[in-house]
């Protein structure tokens, strides 16, 4: 039970890496607040982490609406307490050759994957950083385990055909992470990625 008494939202968890990494969070006994845009995945992740015994609770909505990481997280905390573990996995490919790659796909593509994790790190510090900071001038070290944790790809590390704008995103949640990790890891926050290869997903099944 590594994660026993750990409060875990994860961006995306409705379907694939996401829900995969809900229900093993829960396994290990965390409380998981499942986001995803749609509600039946979302609904379908927590029924499944309940029926194994877990608690989780389901909050869907766009992580790339105004406002909505802040609702998510207050949300969460309200039903499952501080927050522990915040992972960014939401996203969606729109692939395209870059000479016919329009501008709509290039922003869709950097906002859910670059500036939506951006928009939920800074919405997280209120639960993150501020009671790490506290504690820390109050002389009581890093008394809670916190961390996040960024889905990036091999695309955004290699590069990939048809995929300028995810590849562009996905290293640039690299350096997000990286900045996150010397801006925090102060306060006993960890910030990593994780850079998948190619899996076997709903998002991926059409290749």
């Amino acid at each position: 039970m590594l994660f026993e008494n750990h409060h875990v939202v994860i961006t995306g968890a409705g379907r694939g890496i996401g829900a995969a990494a809900a229900r093993l969070f829960a396994a290990h006994g965390a409380a998981v607040t499942v986001n995803d845009l749609d509600r039946e995945p979302a609904e379908a992740t927590v029924e499944a982490i309940r029926q194994s015994g877990g608690e989780a609770l389901a909050v869907p909505g766009s992580v790339t609406e105004d406002g909505f990481p802040e609702r998510l997280l207050e949300t969460a905390v309200a039903e499952f307490g501080p927050l522990n573990v915040l992972v960014n996995n939401a996203g969606f490919l729109w692939d395209g050759m870059l000479h016919t790659m329009t501008d709509e796909q290039w922003r869709a593509i950097l906002e859910v994957h670059a500036t939506a994790p951006f928009r939920m790190i800074r919405a997280a510090a209120k639960h993150l950083r501020e009671p790490a900071k506290r504690e820390f001038a109050a002389g009581e070290g890093f008394s809670r385990n916190r961390c996040v944790i960024n889905v990036s790809s091999t695309s955004g590390l290699h590069g990939n055909v048809g995929q300028a704008n995810y590849a562009t995103a996905k290293m640039g949640i690299v350096g997000l992470t990286k900045t996150v990790a010397k801006e925090w890891g102060r306060f006993g926050i960890r910030c990593n990625a994780v850079a998948f290869g190619f899996m076997e997903t709903r998002m991926t099944g059409a290749k």
